[in-house]
C-alpha cells in the first residue's frame, strides 16, 4: 500500500502538468462588430453561437446580480457555461 504522502505528491505533479488556456491580457476594448456583454439584450445574446435562451437569461441574471463584467471570461462563472462553449463565441464579444 502506498503512503498518503506519495499519493499526494503524485496528484500534485499530475495537476501541475495540466494544460490551461491562457487568455490575452487586454482590457477587452470592443472593436467593430463585437457584442458588448454589458449592454447586450437577451435577443442579441441568443444570436451568439452556443448560447440559447436559457443561457442568455443566466448571463443577464449574472450581470444584474454581480454588476458589469470586467472581462468576457467572467461568463465562465455562470452555471452551465463550459470553456468550449465560451471559446466558440469569444472572438465575437467584449466587456466594456
Amino acid at each position: 500500500m502506498r503512503s498518503p504522502i506519495f499519493v499526494l505528491i503524485c496528484a500534485l505533479l499530475l495537476a501541475s502538468c495540466s494544460q490551461r488556456i491562457r487568455y490575452e491580457d487586454s482590457k477587452s476594448v470592443c472593436t467593430s462588430g463585437q457584442l458588448n456583454l454589458n449592454s447586450a439584450t437577451e435577443k442579441e445574446l441568443v444570436e451568439l453561437p452556443g448560447v440559447g435562451g436559457p443561457t442568455a437569461k443566466l448571463i443577464l441574471e449574472f450581470r444584474s446580480t454581480n454588476g458589469r463584467l470586467r472581462r468576457p471570461e467572467q461568463v465562465l462563472l455562470i452555471r452551465g457555461m463550459s470553456e468550449s462553449r465560451f471559446l466558440e463565441f469569444r472572438p465575437l464579444v467584449c466587456a466594456e
